[in-house]
């Protein structure tokens, strides 16, 4: 009996101390977490915080976080949470019918359950006008660009208990009708999308990814330079595809919801997916235009690809709040840079929104655009 003790003893102290020995040694490889994850840092004991309790705190998490396996059982409980209840364990992320990944912001926007009013968005499309014909009297384009929605564009994978009945009362709709209405230079390849669906060779939306999908994404890049190339009467360099490759493992930004859920590799689809092989053609216009990009993430795509940069000069402003390039270096805000002397440069201003991002459109670029140097131009 004593011996039975002492063994189970010592099964227990080793089950025990198997997690120590590897947050210290980090003996067996552990898969890396993703998504909006930041690992607490490792407090630093000082007499205030000891007292105070703000230490104890502090090194309870960062243990939480640092101890061995810790990142293995997070991604085998969100494992059996989803083999057992399909459920995923990322605020905002949904799982839809054929395991098609959503996020709620775009439901919301799909259903009008953001909808700011018809008066708010007559005001928006007002200023965007004023804006417009200010930058036309000044030799400037104003562009603006609404990207596309997955919920939009496939709202029949929805989940049944997200899904509302259907409606004109959504900002997208209203936007779209009074922008046209109004005359302002509009490229909706959010309607753009739905059109294609049935006819499209390859998925424009990937399952498990929010946004386009790589093979559709070039096709808008490629779409939207030959569209300001009619509009500046300009000729800028083209997007060559010289092959198309055909994958079923989701590559780039075809799985970035698949990745946040931290499931072990890519469990949620087999779907085949379009990647072509391309390079920009060696045609070098006498200038670059510059050009000012005030988007949301969707425009992170043709970014990467080079479309501003091998094209135009400028920046993009991403969510009119943080400049790159320059905050690939040093974190540089819209907020400091002059905007008069922004505009006075720039000759092609665009402005690419989300459904989502339509209930706070431009994120205060117009407003600001207006308030500091349409007013100063009078």
């Amino acid at each position: 009996m004593k011996v039975r003790l002492t063994v189970i003893y010592i099964l227990f102290l080793t089950i025990l101390l198997i997690p120590m020995g590897q947050m210290v040694t980090r003996w067996a490889p552990e898969p890396e977490l993703t998504g909006a994850y930041q690992q607490p840092e490792k407090p630093v004991l000082q007499a205030q915080n000891w007292f105070d309790g703000s230490y104890q705190t502090a090194f309870d998490a960062y243990m939480n976080d640092h101890l061995g396996f810790h990142n293995t059982m997070v991604v085998g409980r969100n494992y059996l949470r989803f083999a057992l209840f399909r459920e995923v364990s990322v605020p905002n992320v949904l799982l839809g019918k054929h395991n098609y990944l959503y996020e709620q912001d775009y439901i919301d926007a799909h259903y009008g359950l953001d909808f700011i009013g018809e008066d708010s968005v007559a005001r928006q499309v007002a200023k965007i006008r004023r804006l417009q014909d200010a930058l036309a009297e000044n030799g400037k384009t104003l562009l603006v660009v609404l990207a596309p929605s997955k919920a939009d564009y496939c709202p029949e994978n929805i989940p049944s208990y997200q899904v509302h009945p259907e409606t004109d009362q959504t900002n997208y709709k209203v936007f779209r009708n009074l922008l046209k209405e109004k005359q302002v230079n509009v490229v909706d390849y959010n309607a753009y999308f739905q059109s294609q669906k049935a006819v499209a060779k390859y998925p424009l939306y990937p399952v498990c990814g929010i946004h386009w999908s790589e093979y559709s994404m070039l096709g808008v890049a490629d779409s939207l330079k030959r569209h300001i190339e009619q509009m500046r009467g300009v000729k800028l360099p083209d997007i060559v595809i010289y092959s198309e490759k055909i994958s079923k493992e989701p590559q780039g930004t075809d799985y970035d919801l698949g990745n946040l859920l931290n499931l072990p590799g890519q469990l949620l689809t087999s779907q085949e997916l379009c990647y072509p092989q391309w390079y920009w053609s060696d045609y070098e216009s006498e200038y670059k235009p510059e050009m000012i990009v005030v988007a949301d993430s969707y425009y992170w795509g043709p970014y990467n690809v080079g479309f501003q940069q091998y094209c135009f000069q400028g920046k993009f402003w991403y969510y009119n709040s943080t400049v790159f390039p320059d905050s690939y270096d040093k974190d540089l805000k819209t907020s400091e840079l002059d905007i008069k002397e922004a505009l006075d440069k720039a000759e092609i201003v665009v402005i690419m929104s989300t459904t989502p991002g339509l209930k706070v459109f431009s994120w205060g670029f117009v407003d600001r655009a207006l308030s500091e140097w349409c007013d100063d131009k009078k």
